[in-house]
């Protein structure tokens, strides 16, 4: 008596995604289940099939999804469409903790910059009233919009040589002074713009035109332009 086999059934050969892979998907999930919405560290991710492999999923991109590993374990072999996952409002929720911090981190630096900026405004009419020997200094707003259009180094000498000249009375009225101050800075400005173009001129390299050693080198360089 014969017996007959029993033919095996197909399956699908199951394919892990590459790291390269792995993170391709998890970029574009924004490293977030697509199931709970957890992220790391609180949980480790993973990449789930959206078709199973067992029903003939593949892995590919398009096929593959973000998911930490409780979700995953839970899922099992089931399609994605029976799991009820709810990833809007803990992405929305993700979104707007990202939005806020951005925002305060950009608040504490703007409030760290006006603050510095008034401390050197303040030092530079401290000195311009130890230069003058005056009370009355520019005010620290002068000093403040040319810090922010010029360095702290270009403004501080515009400053120290236009208060040297309000010193020896070169200036016939008090507001002479301030287009002055403001002419130098921006003349030491280009100054410092033209060295630094003649220091990248000179760090360019030579390249040096190849010497003919005789009669047949000469001929074979002839029709090349120098």
């Amino acid at each position: 008596m014969t017996q007959e086999r029993t033919p095996k059934k197909e399956t699908s050969k199951r394919k892990n995604p590459s790291k390269r892979m792995r993170f391709e998907v998890f970029k574009r999930d924004g490293f977030t289940c697509q199931y709970c919405g957890t992220q790391p560290p609180e949980n480790v991710l993973v990449c789930d099939h959206i078709d199973p492999v067992k029903l003939g999923g593949k892995t590919t991109l398009e096929n593959l999804i973000t998911a930490c590993e409780k979700c995953n374990q839970g899922k099992a072999a089931n399609p994605l469409g029976s799991i009820i996952k709810r990833p809007d409002a803990d992405l929305m929720y993700l979104e707007l903790q990202q939005e806020i911090a951005e925002l305060k981190r950009f608040k504490d630096a703007e409030k760290e910059r006006d603050e510095l900026l008034r401390a050197i405004a303040d030092e530079m009419q401290d000195r311009w009233m130890d230069i003058t020997g005056d009370d009355y200094p520019p005010g620290s707003h002068i000093f403040i919009q040319m810090l922010r259009k010029y360095s702290p180094e270009i403004v501080n000498e515009a400053a120290l040589i236009t208060a040297k000249r309000e010193a020896d009375g070169q200036f016939r009225r008090l507001d002479d002074f301030l287009p002055y101050m403001w002419g130098v800075a921006k003349r030491i400005s280009q100054k410092h713009e033209a060295q630094l173009e003649a220091l990248q001129v000179d760090e360019t390299p030579v390249v040096e035109t190849p010497k003919i050693e005789n009669r047949e080198e000469s001929d074979h360089f002839s029709d090349i332009p120098f």
